[in-house]
């Protein structure tokens, strides 16, 4: 998996690209500290347009997010899952969580 953060202003963009599983698991504190060092950001969209995997592990990537954004009132929006990564999202309700778009 390789993944990018952008922030502007109060809003991010996160990008995640290629397969995200158990062997991405040591990237994910990383990945966290890079967005809870954005204090001021309120609005994160999750690009997973380029995301051609996702396993439990890799789920649980947006299940700390999530825990992250209700400690900070962040909205939180996936965008572009497509294919087995959209049905994974889906079978594990992460619509009841994230908007998507």
């Amino acid at each position: 998996m390789k993944y990018a953060l952008k922030t502007t202003g109060n809003a991010a963009q996160l990008s995640l690209s290629g397969p995200l599983t158990f062997a991405e698991a040591p990237t994910f504190p990383k990945i966290l500290a890079e967005l809870d060092a954005s204090k001021s950001m309120n609005n994160l969209e999750i690009q997973l347009g380029d995301l051609t995997f996702i396993d439990s592990t890799g789920m649980s990537l947006f299940v700390h997010i999530y825990d992250a954004s209700q400690n900070r009132n962040l909205k939180v929006s996936v965008l572009g899952a497509s294919g087995p990564v959209a049905s994974a999202l889906e079978r594990a309700a992460f619509k009841t969580l994230f908007e998507f778009k």
